[in-house]
């Protein structure tokens, strides 16, 4: 069966998640909404793929030295 598969990857520059959260207020409950109604692609079968993933970090990658980036938090 076909379907729809989106996949997002942003990065807001000089905002904390809880910036974000501020600016964006709608977001996460969007994604969560969306993310209770996916499913994974050949669920149970050998080459199952996770579409069912949403997560947000803290980056590092810019910044000089680069250091590891925050631990992922579930949406």
């Amino acid at each position: 069966m076909s379907g729809t598969r989106l996949q997002i990857d942003f990065f807001f520059k000089d905002m904390m998640p809880r910036q974000v959260n501020e600016a964006f207020p709608q977001l996460l409950p969007a994604i969560k909404a969306a993310k209770a109604k996916v499913s994974k692609i050949n669920e149970g079968k050998d080459n199952e793929e996770n579409t069912t993933k949403a997560i947000y970090y803290t980056c590092y990658h810019d910044e000089i030295p680069t250091k590891p980036c925050g631990l992922e938090q579930e949406i």
